[in-house]
């Protein structure tokens, strides 16, 4: 009787079984459809002279690795498709070429050269950014804003470093807030990083944000000057005073950078702090101070750069010279 009723109990089971393995190939099938194409892409480098190098790659390898080393020491990096594809016609098009021509060129239709010289054409999410060469995202541009603030949220630090200088130097204005946040990282190398990143890209929003940086004594110096480097390229009027009050901080690495940045400025406020800076007790922070005041060309700092002529540093007695000369208008060598 129990061997009779038992394909009667077996059959739900096995159904059940069945639909799962089914549904299990399924998300396989789903998640190896969803990775992207990879494809060996050398700037400048034609497809069908890649194809060769990968030919004679293959040829005389044994495995993947090998092929990949040996594509690799011919300078090629393995990228995804979209992106390859979109430096190609980017490529093109700096050399002078139309749309039809980039079309004719490619053996493309036009339509899909068009997408990628559209300037709102954004990259697919479809890999990190962050874990290639930095100079294949900068030199993608734009388009890879999205997936480069994307790979800020990254776990790995290295993802999150090559995204911050990828991102300061495309120097789009859409990576300022992201970068901000990016100024509380728990490495303090990317919070440098994010620091020297949106000093270059320039936008007065974070200036604020830089600030707040430079005044923080529990931030690392390193990253302290870099803030005072930033807001000195940046040259708000808002960053005057906190650089004032950096010229007392008590690591030379953060008052050198300030007194630099304060006669970058030029704001005629900082004139009697920098003379005060020319006694500091570091030889550069008192080189940049007189530096600082040869920008701002104010007659009061005469007597005290006329002083630093005798300088122990021969550094110090030549920048203060030469911004004698400048302020005074007469040779002081």
């Amino acid at each position: 009787m129990l061997n009779e009723k038992l394909p009667t109990i077996m059959a739900p089971l096995l159904r059940t079984i069945v639909l799962a393995l089914f549904g299990l190939s399924l998300v396989a099938c789903a998640t190896i459809a969803m990775k992207p194409t990879h494809v060996w892409y050398q700037q400048d480098t034609l497809d069908s002279t890649m194809k060769t190098d990968l030919a004679a790659c293959e040829s005389d390898a044994t495995d993947q690795k090998m092929i990949t080393d040996c594509m690799q020491t011919r300078g090629y990096v393995l990228i995804p498709q979209p992106q390859a594809e979109l430096l190609m016609v980017r490529s093109l098009q700096e050399a002078g070429l139309n749309d039809d021509e980039i079309a004719t060129q490619l053996q493309w239709n036009e339509k899909k050269v068009r997408r990628y010289l559209d300037e709102n054409y954004q990259l697919p999410r479809t890999a990190s950014l962050g874990r290639q060469p930095i100079e294949i995202s900068v030199r993608i541009g734009k388009p890879a804003v999205k997936p480069l603030i994307a790979d800020l949220q990254d776990n790995d630090p290295l993802v999150r470093s090559n995204a911050v200088k990828a991102l300061g130097a495309i120097k789009d204005p859409r990576a300022v807030k992201p970068l901000i946040a990016v100024l509380n990282d728990n490495d303090p190398l990317i919070q440098r990083q994010a620091v020297k990143a949106l000093g270059r890209i320039n936008d007065l929003l974070a200036v604020e944000p830089l600030i707040g940086i430079l005044e923080d004594r529990e931030k690392k110096p390193y990253v302290r000057m870099s803030a005072a480097e930033a807001l000195g390229s940046m040259g708000d009027l808002r960053a005057v005073e906190p650089l004032v009050a950096a010229l007392d901080d008590p690591y030379w690495e953060v008052r050198a950078p300030a007194a630099e940045a304060l006669g970058r400025i030029g704001d005629p406020s900082a004139v009697e702090p920098l003379i005060a800076a020319l006694q500091d007790q570091d030889a550069t922070v008192r080189g940049n101070a007189a530096d600082g005041l040869a920008k701002m060309r104010d007659p009061r700092a005469i007597e005290a750069l006329s002083a630093a002529l005798t300088d122990k540093s021969k550094t110090v007695r030549e920048k203060a010279a030469r911004a004698l000369s400048v302020i005074a208008g007469e040779d002081f060598w």
